[in-house]
């Protein structure tokens, strides 16, 4: 549904709800419902135009801006010009109605009391379910932005491995290596023989340096003369790995550590 629709909906339905509650209340008293719906209708425009002036203008220009002293303020004279206003329209139908005790059958129907504290109910309690839809929203928000946070750390870190590059020495020449093209490095006792999706480098390191160089970078030893790049796993068991064309073995003293790297992945 149109968010705005929704909203106008749930506006109506919650007027709709105060004028029933009212009608009900005032016409208990007499049992004379219609007389009541009649006497309530006469004053919802005020008291809608009370809570809409306090929810929509008072609290957010004044309550929730810091603004504490403002707020207690005209808060008071709005509730001032409200009862005002009723007083006003009670005292003109009054002066215009040629027989008021007609119109409303008893004085026990319209007390005013009962009207004005009415009215405050109503304004305090859709100030109420604003303010607690307004924290909810906010929650909400923060929730959201905390979650995108995240996936922007994680989204920027997916971005950092795939532009970190590690420098080896190979045939004289330092050789600058994309980890993300790195497959696996395998040991040849003081040589590393690195697969990549180039091709393969030779260069003079341990595996245990090489491994020091990458820390933290996706790689994962699974024995004693491998370490592979853990995004390059087409698939694995408790004992071996798929790499492209290459499956490799998974020593028994690296099998644990490695099975829970590999389903982090």
């Amino acid at each position: 549904m149109n968010p705005v629709l929704h909203r106008f909906l749930e506006h109506v339905l919650f007027w709709a709800a105060v004028l029933a509650f009212y009608t009900m209340y005032f016409g208990s008293r007499q049992d004379d419902y219609g007389q009541s719906l009649f006497f309530v209708a006469l004053l919802l425009p005020i008291t809608m135009g009370t809570t809409y002036a306090v929810v929509y203008w008072l609290v957010p220009r004044y309550l929730l801006t810091g603004r504490w002293g403002r707020f207690v303020l005209y808060l008071g004279y709005s509730l001032l010009l409200s009862v005002h206003l009723e007083l006003s329209l009670l005292v003109g139908l009054y002066i215009t109605v040629a027989d008021y005790q007609a119109l409303f059958v008893e004085p026990n129907l319209v007390d005013l009391m009962d009207v004005l504290i009415g009215m405050y109910i109503v304004v305090f309690g859709a100030l109420s379910l604003h303010t607690l839809r307004r924290w909810q929203r906010t929650r909400s928000d923060r929730e959201s932005l905390l979650q995108e946070n995240e996936q922007m750390q994680e989204e920027l870190a997916r971005a950092e491995d795939g532009n970190a590059s590690v420098i080896v020495r190979v045939d004289r020449r330092n050789v600058n290596i994309l980890l993300s093209d790195i497959l696996f490095v395998e040991s040849q006792r003081d040589y590393l023989l690195i697969h990549t999706t180039d091709g393969k480098l030779m260069t003079k390191m341990t595996l245990s340096t090489f491994e020091q160089e990458v820390e933290g970078r996706g790689f994962v030893r699974i024995h004693r003369s491998y370490l592979i790049r853990a995004r390059a796993v087409s698939s694995f068991t408790a004992s071996e790995v798929d790499i492209g064309d290459q499956t490799l073995p998974i020593g028994r003293s690296h099998r644990e550590s490695a099975a829970s790297a590999l389903a982090e992945q």
